[in-house]
């Protein structure tokens, strides 16, 4: 029969794996946003070029084609703004988490590996459905930034023979992109709230019946 400090040391080792989980999602959401920072880049680079081809071949003054990419520009800084709001969020969350978890391993006051083992399986459903969610949200972004850097190569690739209606073309087919891709991330993000608030109040509770079942 294992006994309290055995138990204890089980239980232990579940959070520590539990939090290298975390850690190492974290890092991934990272890199996946250090990916996308590198297109932006190129986008920014590409749509200087492109001013230069129209102001060269089409007499478009730089002024005017900056206010014309500019709804492209704040969107994709919203966006992107709410991105890192959205992943710092989950890992702040998952970091008190186990800050939690680590509470119940007090010295005084053992607790059955039992209670644990189910206290475990519902974190780790709510720690995958909060993976999956914000994921969605990076893949979402991702895609819609390779939508814009294949619109403005293509555009340069045209060369001189590339037209400002062509720009213009390009901006109203992202915009109407744009507006369908934010309803259904809109809908993801009504989800996750939903998710959070119902996790929230299950959390408080299983705290309380876990205490309870201490031994």
């Amino acid at each position: 029969m294992e006994t309290a400090e055995e138990t204890k040391n089980l239980i232990r080792g579940i959070i520590d794996s539990y939090e290298m989980r975390v850690k190492t999602v974290g890092t991934l959401m990272r890199q996946t946003i250090k990916l996308l920072k590198n297109f932006q880049r190129q986008q920014e680079e590409m749509a200087e070029e492109l001013k230069n081809v129209l102001a060269k071949t089409e007499f478009l003054r730089k002024k005017d084609f900056d206010k014309m990419v500019e709804e492209i520009w704040r969107k994709r800084g919203e966006r992107k703004k709410n991105v890192h709001k959205t992943l710092e969020s989950f890992l702040r969350e998952e970091r008190e988490m186990i800050d939690e978890l680590r509470k119940l391993l007090d010295p005084g006051e053992p607790m059955r590996i039992a209670d644990f083992m189910v206290l475990k399986e519902r974190i780790l459903n709510r720690q995958r459905e909060r993976e999956k969610k914000v994921s969605q949200i990076l893949k979402s972004f991702h895609l819609e930034q390779e939508e814009l850097s294949t619109a403005l190569r293509r555009l340069l690739l045209k060369g001189e023979r590339v037209k400002i209606r062509d720009l213009k073309d390009v901006i109203r087919g992202l915009r109407a992109h744009r507006i369908h891709k934010e309803s259904s991330i809109g809908r993801v993000l009504e989800e996750l709230e939903v998710v959070d608030s119902e996790v929230d109040t299950a959390w408080q509770r299983v705290m309380m019946s876990s205490r309870k079942n201490r031994i």
